[in-house]
């Protein structure tokens, strides 16, 4: 069975992007073009991941991380933003993120970094 993830970005080329690349990887990908309602969204269908922009409009990337972390989610959160690899870890280190990767990234090392993250996960490894 192919994990489920779930990709959450205002913009709809990145958007497309992410979808695409991994859906090519194998996995199964919904999306959702705003942050607000994801928390509940993510409740009820349990994605195995969620890949998150951390730019968005009314509810960033890293608010929503950590809502849902204190939520006990066990849906393996990553951030996705073109901020820098320091910044990065700095919002990984405070969210509770599983980790963090780059929009410059092209499509080998994006996947690759993202199945790195997901196996850490331990719903996806379970």
């Amino acid at each position: 069975m192919s994990a489920t993830v779930l990709v959450v970005d205002d913009d709809p080329v990145y958007l497309e992007v992410a979808k695409e690349r991994l859906e090519r990887a194998g996995f199964v990908v919904e999306t959702r073009d705003q942050a607000i309602g994801t928390s509940e969204w993510i409740v009820e269908h349990e994605p195995d991941a969620v890949l998150l922009d951390q730019m968005m409009p009314a509810l960033n990337g890293s608010a929503l991380a950590q809502i849902l972390v204190k939520r006990g989610v066990r849906t393996a959160v990553i951030l996705h933003s073109s901020k820098s690899a320091v910044e990065l870890a700095e919002l990984v280190r405070t969210t509770g993120a599983v980790g963090a990767i780059p929009k410059s990234l092209d499509e080998s090392l994006f996947l690759r970094e993202f199945e790195r993250l997901v196996g850490r996960s331990t719903r996806l490894r379970s």
